[in-house]
């Protein structure tokens, strides 16, 4: 029988034949690399074609059974490729060895069912939704919608609103309402009033009586988005038409728009008013500025007298800003400050008297540099651009799974819906069997009682609509929902790399799993067992030659001479008495100059035991920061092994590794590993 090259590295072990074809049990090795960095292996969310690494591409071909499961050689080749970018590069041959021990311990995982566990399934589904997320987009859609922010960014926008609301419920006609309103007040402008003088007498934003519905320089992400596409569509000085929100219907003016500042990094210290009176606070930071042109800490000044209880403690420390992001008094004079460490006079806001340090400044990144961060923040944004995307998915999974609308279907509920799906009681009527198909996908019809059901669970009080449409926004948030859910339950079939990222996953978390289990914790828990491994292996945790030494300890250079001499008459005459060493100097002092302590030095503190000699009486001196130090040597004390207290962690990581050797054994001689030579020896020969 010929073995492998990877069985001939090998002594001592069984083999077994694979009845299909030639192979053997390869053994496994009695070290493994860590578990730890086995799951950082596992959890990288990239996928990486073989092709990338300048190798061929690997194959579905089977090249050995763990236990119960095949492995091919596709997912060896991409799990290496992986380890690889994760660690310093290493030969497949070692890897396998690696490889196999994994497979061994999820196989042990498995046979304790850990994989049932509530919490594991929990959080694995936990996992595939997220990962799931960069699989559910429309690409097109979600680039058109990064740069148009990315462009926007390059500039702030100065505007003024006024703000006719529509609360939430509202109805067809409180919207025609609402709109008349607006148009109202917008021809109120046009005919020649000030729109701060309109705002501050009709606008529905509280804030428009002080600041007459200027809402000072803004950029993007910083209103919703509606408002946002009209302020940078919008021309200067140019009233526009009404235009609808979330919360209600705005009439914009646009003042200025100018190139972005950037955004910077600032410190500030802060007498607020929530602590002082108006001349109390002024006075307050009077006194702190002063003290900042004589040198003082602007750090040590914010912690200490800074009201800011949220920056204090950081030393007065904000965190990055550009326009719109605070309050324009601040915001302005911070904008002011040129180069990092200038420091702002005293500034008021609504808040209280601020002092301002310009810590750090930088311009708005390049498109490729922030993509990713844009695309998260549409995607997580909750406002009308992650809606365009969920629309534009919806849209592309139409395509994908053929989607066919039944519209005589769809028409019959505008008959069997009535107003009291507005008072959250609506069920479908007896009469109506709702048996037809609504709309269909590859492989799948969905049934007009499927609606239904889903109309009659999101039936709630709220003002009267026609019911029509609000049967068809009922319908296009059912299809919407439907068609996403399908997908998503799909990706495994549509997405290989998606399938095999989770299985890698779930596999990571079982090997994290039955690790704890049967090593960590226990070399955690099991104290008896830990002593007698540290009693069995004590010689590997051995102190080294070491001294037993007082260190005499003074800042005074005459004073450590004479100490080092009273130390040197103590060594002449033995009697190393640290007392009568030091009683004489600190006589008739109200504080010592000299103190001392007794210690064992171990040979690795070169810096005080390389400064003497290493013999009984020696006396050695050191000195640094204007620190003097006068060692006298008691005992050179010889080799020994460590108390368990001495090395715990030491001996725990030594344990964990012993553990870890029994398990692994275990597991291989529980397991049957098979492993087709003539294919395993093709793969080595090719990678």
């Amino acid at each position: 029988m010929q073995k492998s090259s990877i069985a001939n590295k090998t002594k001592n072990n069984h083999f077994y034949w694979c009845p299909v074809s030639p192979g053997i049990l390869v053994p496994l090795p009695a070290i493994i690399r860590s578990c730890l960095l086995l799951m950082l292996l596992i959890l990288l969310p990239a996928f990486q074609p073989a092709a990338e690494t300048g190798k061929p591409e690997a194959n579905n071909s089977v090249v050995m059974v763990i236990h119960d499961r095949e492995i091919t050689e596709n997912e060896i080749i991409r799990l290496w490729q992986k380890n690889n970018q994760l660690t310093d590069p290493q030969p497949l041959e070692e890897y396998v060895n690696q490889f196999i021990n994994f497979h061994l311990k999820v196989a042990h995982a498995r046979e304790e069912d850990i994989h049932l566990e509530e919490s594991f399934r929990e959080e694995l589904e936990g996992y595939r939704k997220q990962l799931a997320r960069s699989y559910m987009t429309a690409p097109g859609k979600e680039s058109q919608l990064v740069k148009e922010a990315w462009e926007r960014w390059q500039y702030d926008v100065n505007a003024s609103h006024i703000l006719v609301r529509l609360n939430p419920g509202y109805s067809p006609e409180d919207t025609l309402a609402a709109w008349e309103k607006a148009m109202q007040i917008r021809e109120r402008i046009m005919e020649g009033e000030s729109f701060e003088r309109v705002a501050r007498a009709t606008s529905d934003d509280p804030s428009a009586k002080t600041n007459s519905g200027n809402l000072g320089y803004f950029t993007v992400f910083q209103t919703a988005y509606s408002f946002e596409t009209a302020v940078y569509n919008a021309e200067p000085g140019k009233l526009g038409q009404p235009v609808r929100t979330p919360f209600g219907y705005h009439i914009i003016l646009v003042n200025d728009i100018r190139e972005s500042r950037g955004e910077i990094l600032t410190s500030h210290i802060m007498a607020g008013f929530n602590i002082y009176e108006e001349t109390e606070a002024k006075d307050k930071i009077t006194e702190l500025y002063e003290q900042l042109q004589t040198g003082f800490s602007f750090e040590m000044l914010a912690s200490e007298y800074s009201t800011d209880i949220n920056t204090a403690a950081q030393g007065g420390r904000l965190p990055w800003f550009g326009a719109g992001r605070l309050i324009p008094e601040f915001e302005n004079a911070a904008f002011e400050l040129e180069n990092p460490g200038d420091i702002s006079e005293p500034v008021r806001t609504a808040y209280g008297w601020h002092l301002i340090r310009l810590e750090e400044r930088r311009s708005i990144p390049p498109l490729e540099e922030v993509s990713d961060e844009l695309t998260e923040r549409i995607r997580n944004s909750g406002d009308r651009r992650s809606r365009l995307l969920r629309d534009a998915l919806v849209e592309k999974l139409k395509d994908v799974w053929d989607f066919s609308l039944n519209r005589r279907a769809l028409e019959d509920f505008y008959h069997i819906v009535d107003d009291r799906v507005f008072d959250g009681d609506w069920s479908v009527p007896a009469s109506y069997p709702l048996n037809e198909v609504l709309f269909s996908i590859t492989g799948r019809e969905v049934t007009q009682r499927e609606f239904a059901a889903f109309i009659s669970r999101n039936a709630y009080k709220r003002k009267t609509w026609p019911v029509d449409e609000y049967v068809h926004s009922l319908y296009e948030e059912f299809v919407s929902r439907w068609l996403i859910d399908h997908e998503e339950a799909n990706l495994e079939n549509r997405y290989p790399e998606f399938g095999l990222l989770i299985q890698e996953y779930k596999d990571g978390m079982l090997l994290f799993e039955i690790t704890d289990r049967e090593v960590w914790q226990r070399a955690l828990n099991d104290s008896a067992g830990l002593a007698v491994f540290h009693r069995e292996n004590k010689d590997d945790y051995m102190w080294g030659h070491r001294l037993e030494a007082t260190i005499f300890s003074t800042y005074d250079n005459r004073v450590a001479r004479r100490t080092a001499r009273r130390a040197n008459m103590s060594s002449w005459f033995r009697r190393w008495d640290d007392n009568w060493i030091i009683d004489r100097l600190n006589r008739d002092r109200e504080e010592p100059v000299v103190t001392y302590e007794r210690e064992i030095l171990s040979e690795d503190e070169d810096k005080i035991t390389g400064t003497v000699e290493w013999e009984a009486g020696a006396v050695g001196r050191t000195s640094d920061n204007d620190r003097h130090r006068i060692i006298l040597v008691h005992e050179v004390l010889e080799p020994e092994p460590k108390a368990l207290d001495e090395v715990r962690g030491k001996v725990i990581s030594g344990y964990q590794d012993h553990l870890e050797q029994e398990w692994v054994q275990r597991l291989h001689e529980k397991y049957n590993v098979v492993v087709y030579e003539n294919v395993m020896n093709d793969i080595l020969n090719r990678y």
